[in-house]
């Protein structure tokens, strides 16, 4: 695990945003019973027949209901407000779609709604009850970034986007069958209609889009014919004249703007038999997710690893690595942990073990300063992380304990219990040893060499199982295998929240059982880690300060493995032809341009999600999604920067760019 002052210190290194790029929730007047937006000086939504008005404005105007036809329908939007757009398409597209089809819904939210007033205005929409359930638990509020929220069982997924409509698109790549355009008005909201949003909406509408919008201002025409839209008037819904439909050229070709070797493959076809080896966090996460896309993995679950897998661990803690900055790290981690909580609150079982929330307390002055300047940076809600008073530390835990920063929502969990929820019991039990490509398959055999399942694309999800499994691993992986030590034991002391400090004790429950961890040894090779009493000693000595009254004769220490790689980002993505790769890039030895060269290449589907450290139980899920979204062509959660800086190629690039 990060140790608390290694975050804070990594977090003082970047400059605070400005404050005009921080979202801050919007200020909301209620005019009889309709939500108004202070800040704009406008309705979220008409006072008469508001449903009506969607549909007549967005899902007729981008001709909607034939756009469901599509297997795989992506629509965005500029301004989600209260959700009423993606309500009312959610239901169109669930009532006509075929089956088996996706469909994914992009959004920006410069100003979200609070929540209580987000509930409020769905209140207005009855029919929606069962749809508004889902949003509202997952809303994420003023957080910045990106939000992946999953409904219908996966088949529809919101991407939330929070933050300034033109810096979160640039984020992303997706190519876009409709847009909704539905800031509020030109006049009270410009830089919603500014030059730069519709070029970005040009960027990303694949050829054919349709668009639809309430406005028909004169600036709105012309930025949409200025970025290639052909654009109509139609009459308007209500007491309103006109709005607008456009379509984007048919015979559009995007220039590539992406650097060669982080061009990535194809699609599985829907067919395609999808191997995903690994039953610990990482295997599950990945099943669980190609699951809720519509996909039957091959789960194939490891014997002999099972004694040393990190998923095996007894306890485990959800907690943010809190690094500031908006670089691909900082980014991913974050994300990863926001994304984490909403998957596991939507979990069925007793995943979340004793009082929730994790305390970080401020155990000097430097400390307590950096933790009140990282707040400040952040700028979250209360609900997600505040500071914390001596006092309310000591209510929290149950006993003395130092103020400082508190996660609620992050907390201890039941590896075991979580793992199953995902995916109850893997296809096939056994250790995969070698894959082989044959026939235009992949062959996976076992220690004796027998094959015991062939696929057309395998998934290593094994932890450091997939390092001797990733061929030519020193050539460009930058995979490490290291072990942790932590224990195991019970105090008198009554049950609280978890606390990090120089090292973790997970909350004590009912029954006083917590965890305390952990040590981390590099340079290991695969198989059991045998106990070392000394690092117990250790780690119960450097935790003292954090410790409740143990019971002495309760503690049982407890070893495993954990992969990770030399900059600290999992390996997430398809595998690379290492010699196509040395092929195709030479010339970055030689500082040449890669304009001229060729798109990457890369083992016929081989993937790869392994290297996830200390905090594969956050990791995993947005992971996993991501792989997922790669199958089938979907638009992955994660932004394209912070996609690329987790491909499994990242390694080789660098070696060859440094000659």
């Amino acid at each position: 695990m990060l140790l608390a002052g290694h975050i804070f210190r990594t977090m003082t290194a970047a400059n605070p945003p400005s404050e005009s790029n921080i979202p801050h929730l919007s200020e909301i007047d209620w005019r009889d019973g309709t939500p108004y937006a202070t800040r704009f000086d406008d309705l979220y939504f008409s006072a008469d027949d508001p449903c009506g008005e969607v549909q007549h404005t967005f899902l007729q105007g981008t001709h909607f209901e034939t756009l469901c036809q599509k297997p795989r329908l992506t629509v965005a939007e500029t301004g989600f407000g209260t959700g009423l757009n993606f309500l009312e398409a959610w239901a169109v597209w669930e009532r006509t779609a075929p089956a088996g089809a996706t469909f994914d819904f992009i959004t920006v939210e410069a100003f979200p709604m609070p929540r209580e007033d987000l509930i409020r205005a769905h209140a207005a929409f009855p029919h929606h009850t069962q749809r508004v359930a889902s949003l509202q638990q997952q809303w994420p509020g003023a957080l910045p970034g990106s939000h992946r929220l999953s409904v219908a069982g996966g088949a529809v997924r919101l991407l939330l986007l929070i933050g300034d409509v033109v810096e979160q698109f640039q984020q992303h790549r997706f190519q876009a069958d409709a847009w909704f355009m539905d800031g509020f008005a030109p006049a009270k909201n410009p830089d919603m209609w500014r030059p730069e949003v519709f070029e970005q909406i040009a960027r990303l509408s694949a050829p054919g889009a349709t668009l639809a919008t309430f406005s028909a201002a004169g600036p709105v025409k012309q930025g949409l014919r200025a970025v290639g839209f052909e654009v109509e008037k139609r009459s308007g819904f209500g007491r309103k004249r006109h709005c607008l439909t456009a379509r984007f050229p048919v015979d559009i070709h995007h220039k590539r703007v992406i650097e060669p070797w982080y061009v990535l493959p194809p699609p599985a076809v829907p067919k395609a038999r999808i191997a995903v080896i690994g039953d610990g966090i990482a295997g599950c996460a990945t099943v669980h997710a190609l699951r809720a896309a519509g996909r039957e993995p091959i789960h194939i679950g490891g014997t002999d690893s099972r004694h040393y897998a990190a998923s095996c661990l007894p306890r485990a803690l959800i907690s943010p690595k809190l690094v500031r900055g908006d670089q691909p790290f900082p980014i991913f981690w974050r994300q990863a942990f926001l994304d984490a909580v909403r998957v596991l609150d939507g979990l069925e079982g007793d995943i979340w073990q004793g009082p929730r929330g994790v305390l970080m307390p401020a155990l000097n002055e430097a400390l307590k300063a950096q933790q009140i300047q990282l707040l400040e940076h952040l700028n979250w809600p209360q609900e997600e992380l505040r500071h914390v008073t001596d006092q309310e530390a000591q209510d929290l835990l149950g006993r003395p304990c130092q103020g400082g920063i508190f996660i609620p929502k992050a907390g201890t969990i039941d590896p075991e219990a979580l793992c199953r929820a995902l995916a109850p019991r893997p296809s096939l039990i056994t250790d995969i040893a070698r894959i082989t490509r044959h026939k235009e398959q992949w062959h996976l055999d076992d220690g004796q060499g027998q094959t015991v399942c062939h696929a057309d694309i395998v998934i290593l999800a094994c932890g450091p199982g997939a390092v001797p499994l990733l061929p030519d691993l020193q050539d460009g992986f930058g995979l490490r295998i290291g072990s942790g030590q932590l224990f195991n034991a019970y105090s008198h002391a009554q049950p609280g929240c978890a606390v990090m400090g120089d090292g973790y004790v997970t909350a004590i429950e009912p029954d006083g059982r917590l965890t305390v961890g952990s040590t981390m040894k590099g340079m290991q090779s695969l198989g059991p880690v045998a106990i070392d009493p000394h690092q117990t000693i250790a780690l119960r000595e450097r935790l003292e300060s954090l410790l409740p009254d143990i019971r002495q004769e309760t503690i049982a220490a407890w070893t495993g493995l954990r992969c990770d790689t030399v900059d600290h980002l999992p390996l997430c993505g398809p595998v690379q032809d290492i010699e196509a790769f040395e092929s195709l890039y030479n010339g970055l030895r030689h500082g040449k341009s890669p304009d001229r060269m060729g798109p990457a290449q890369y083992l016929p589907g081989i993937y790869t999600l392994t290297g996830l450290g200390s905090r594969g139980f956050q990791a995993a899920f947005l992971l996993a999604d991501h792989l997922a979204a790669l199958q089938d062509g979907r638009i992955s959660p994660l932004p394209a920067a912070t996609a690329e800086a987790l491909m499994p190629s990242r390694f080789q690039i660098r070696m060859l760019r440094k000659g």
